[in-house]
């Protein structure tokens, strides 16, 4: 396709205020435009529904919400994180953000790809040999059913595969804490492992090229040095994967093959190796899923959704014979914590990690509006950020403490969904413009009728009203 499609309302004529922004960034008519955009995409690479997602989607967004300023007072700003995709956007949108910023904006895109290469080169060169030495070879029974589990998040939603004995679990454990369980990279012979030291710097230079002509094609000249910096400290990790998973995969009594990656670089791998070696694949997703297409679409010839809404909804998102399953129990193991029943009274906030200034104004309405409330942090956050209510407010530590036998309160989180299994009530909360065309547009599980929206905190307080008191 040519480099980025065009701009939802987008024009020469048309700059685009605060007012109606957040509404256009998220519509019905953008999830469209993405959809096209998706099925118009040429790509060769791994990397390219994250390339899609974390770098084009966000200059469209961006695109749909700057004024014609935007790019050029981000830039002398000093926001070094944001002003390349807001130089980007308006570039696209034929604004004229002054030709020192052009220079600058594409000089540093072109130093970042000689980074890049060498940042690549030299990690795939060393992350081969460190595995070789840390990780000891072991010989073990495989079973015909096998995981690779990549992150305790994974772990946390594929549990019951293993507790029930039916499924094998290895760990890519190579930058985790260290485990007693089976390591993948201790599999192969000698010689195996050996040859990973001259064939993933190969993978590397092949994915360096591979992810470089993604994002030119996608984004443009420029814009792809950025990307490829970003991937650059990846690249070597992603391919000493894959060569371990080969290794796995080839085996011919190899019958089934889980995962909990969803439609990342190592989903895309896992599903090209799968359909290469003929072995089915089935996703257990950690993540909630999205509802619009990605280029190279989701892993799994099985895919467990986590609610019926999401089921019926990626089955026309996909119809390509990809069997989209939702099953109560199912559900019900991957996000119960296993928690004995009890009244449910108490109320706790899951902030998210960002928008601090939407976590916070949610606080003081449900302080204002004389409620007790908990605060369950996300991992990124820190209590500092909560100082001004920290003598009104209970901190909560522990996350099985936090999502069960309770009132749930957050804004596009996961933890609606974890909620509805943990005896916990589920309630959204939409007072921000951004969450509520997220949430409404693009995350199809939290429409789900079993998870309650609120739209002003007038409705919030008439909600916990009618909790409290048929409680």
């Amino acid at each position: 396709m040519n480099s980025m499609a065009e701009c939802p309302h987008s024009g020469s004529s048309v700059s685009l205020g605060r007012d109606n922004s957040i509404e256009l960034a998220y519509s019905s008519l953008f999830v469209e435009q993405i959809n096209h955009a998706a099925d118009e995409a040429v790509w060769s690479s791994d990397y390219i529904n994250e390339v899609f997602m974390h770098f084009y989607m966000r200059i469209i967004e961006t695109c749909s919400v700057s004024t014609a300023s935007t790019a050029t007072r981000v830039l002398f700003k000093g926001h070094a994180r944001d002003w390349p995709n807001a130089v980007a956007a308006a570039r696209h949108k034929g604004q004229r953000i002054g030709f020192s910023s052009q220079i600058i904006f594409c000089t540093w895109g072109a130093a970042l790809y000689l980074l890049s290469f060498i940042l690549v080169a030299l990690s795939a060169l060393v992350l081969p040999g460190m595995t070789l030495v840390t990780k000891k070879r072991t010989v073990t029974n495989l079973s015909t059913d096998l995981s690779v589990i990549r992150s305790p998040a994974s772990y946390g939603k594929m549990r019951f595969l293993s507790d029930s004995g039916s499924v094998m679990f290895y760990y890519d454990d190579l930058f985790q804490k260290k485990t007693s369980a089976a390591s993948l990279y201790s599999l192969g012979t000698l010689n195996e492992r050996v040859l990973s030291l001259f064939v993933v710097p190969l993978l590397a230079l092949r994915d360096y090229f591979s992810v470089m002509n993604d994002a030119r094609k996608l984004l443009g000249w420029c814009y792809a040095g950025f990307v490829l910096y970003y991937f650059s400290k990846r690249v070597a990790h992603k391919c000493n994967f894959e060569y371990y998973l080969h290794v796995l995969l080839k085996r011919s009594t190899l019958v089934t093959y889980y995962t909990g990656n969803k439609e990342d670089r190592f989903a895309i791998l896992e599903k090209r190796l799968c359909k290469k070696y003929s072995v089915r694949s089935v996703c257990v997703p950690h993540g909630i899923e999205y509802a619009f297409r990605t280029p190279a679409g989701l892993v799994g010839d099985v895919f467990y959704c986590t609610t019926e809404h999401a089921r019926q909804y990626l089955t026309k998102l996909y119809p390509d014979g990809q069997e989209f399953i939702f099953d109560e129990q199912i559900a019900r193991n991957m996000f119960s914590r296993r928690k004995a029943c009890a009244t449910v009274e108490d109320i706790v906030f899951f902030p998210e990690s960002r928008g601090a200034g939407v976590n916070l104004s949610i606080v003081k309405h449900l302080l204002d509006l004389g409620r007790s409330i908990c605060l369950k942090l996300h991992p990124s956050d820190s209590v500092e950020n909560y100082k001004e209510y920290a003598d009104r407010v209970t901190f909560v530590y522990d996350f099985d403490t936090a999502i069960c036998n309770k009132i749930c309160l957050a804004r596009k989180s996961t933890v609606l969904i974890e909620a509805i299994y943990n005896n916990s009530i589920p309630i959204a909360i939409l007072t921000d413009e951004r969450d509520r065309g997220y949430v409404e547009h693009m995350l199809p599980s939290l429409v789900d009728p079993q998870i309650m929206r609120v739209y002003s905190y007038e409705e919030l307080a008439s909600v916990l009203d009618g909790l409290q008191a048929s409680s």
